[in-house]
């Protein structure tokens, strides 16, 4: 019996033949279903050249769809065919996830290609996988392409962690507090619990108002305009967090652009879908005249913002004139992203430290107006 993780499934494998599987396992088909033996075949190594096994399969839920892109990699570069490598990494997803890899496959079965039966689904797939499957599917590199969205998600999934990391405990912290400030009151003036309660929710108030406020304005700002520029020219003065936003667009536009032409996708269709993912209206201003020289049969490089960094403009001019504009972009996304990581990492060290003082000080305003109001008490009497 052994253990094995295949392609971010976790699976049990009992052996119902003579001898063992080669532990360099070359590829795998068969439909796997949680909690059902059913059979398989593995192609192992040199040894063997077929080993008969009986799957009983235990499968690890994940909504990720970057696990489920690299498996579908995975199995196409090992010639399984495209509809069961669907059904095995469906088997691996929950939810939403799940209900939509089920129909795009029924859609497939039908003879729908992949990019339509994608569309279908639009809250699960976004316009630019459905693009990139698309033009993947015309070139033939499905497999390829789908490594790249793995990355995609990845990336975009590691962004959002690091900024909720910096979040979670001052949230936390926040909430605490708002149940400690009324004890002083209580305490002095004797347990009346509404009163602690009210007083808490009264604490609690303040910053879940300012909250949904920036929440309300991030929310109902239209996606382009002068009121769109201001606020992300704003969050791009945040210190700390500004950074890591523009480094966040810059490779958001950098993946995507490579992701794109990696696809087989023309010029001007990268430029334009890069544009339309970076998220920042600012950055955006920087490179859209790139879109305008394409158009106009100069190079890409001609309508690069000045404004951008040395770093980014010079290895891009670079590789248009060598002809590894791909692989330079991929090297810029990586690169941008790193930095956006360090940035939002500096911001989840510094914004707790700044609620905390802030949370001291009013404590301590508290604690001073508590004790004042105690001791004119006492003198009074």
């Amino acid at each position: 019996m052994l253990d094995i993780c295949l392609l971010g499934l976790r699976i049990r494998v009992v052996c119902q033949g003579r001898g063992t599987v080669d532990a360099e396992l070359r590829g795998v088909y068969g439909f796997f279903d949680c909690g059902v033996g059913v059979r398989a075949e593995i192609y192992a190594g040199c040894c063997f050249e077929r080993a008969k096994l009986l799957l009983r399969v235990q499968v690890m839920p994940s909504k990720m769809l970057s696990t489920a892109y690299e498996s579908l990699s995975s199995l196409l570069e090992a010639g399984v065919p495209l509809i069961r490598s669907l059904k095995t990494v469906t088997a691996g997803l929950r939810g939403r996830e799940k209900a939509g890899f089920l129909s795009v496959t029924t859609a497939i079965e039908k003879g729908t290609p992949l990019s339509e039966a994608m569309a279908g689904r639009g809250k699960v797939f976004s316009q630019l996988e459905i693009m990139i499957v698309g033009a993947a599917e015309a070139s033939g590199n499905l497999a390829e392409s789908f490594t790249l969205l793995g990355k995609w998600h990845e990336f975009s999934r590691r962004i959002r962690r690091r900024l909720w990391s910096g979040l979670m405990l001052p949230i936390f912290v926040i909430h605490a507090v708002a149940f400690v400030v009324p004890l002083p009151a209580l305490i002095i003036g004797g347990f009346d619990f509404g009163a602690y309660f009210r007083t808490a929710s009264r604490v609690l108030a303040v910053p879940y108002l300012i909250a949904a406020v920036i929440i309300g304005i991030i929310v109902l700002t239209p996606q382009t305009g002068i009121a769109r520029r201001m606020l992300d020219r704003i969050s791009l003065r945040i210190p700390a967090l500004g950074r890591g936003i523009y480094y966040v667009a810059l490779s958001r536009y950098c993946w995507v652009f490579h992701m794109t032409c990696k696809a087989g996708m023309p010029m001007t269709e990268c430029a334009d879908m890069a544009l339309k993912v970076v998220g920042n209206a600012v950055v955006v201003e920087l490179f859209r005249p790139t879109l305008a020289s394409v158009k106009a049969g100069n190079a890409f490089s001609e309508g690069l913002n000045s404004k951008l960094p040395p770093e980014f403009l010079e290895p891009w001019r670079i590789a248009e004139e060598t002809g590894k504009l791909d692989e330079v972009s991929e090297r810029l996304a990586v690169r941008n992203g790193e930095k956006a990581e360090f940035w939002f990492r500096e911001f989840a060290i510094w914004f707790p430290r700044v609620v905390y003082l802030i949370l001291m000080i009013v404590l301590a305003i508290i604690v001073i107006r508590q004790f004042m109001s105690v001791y004119i008490g006492a003198l009074s009497a």
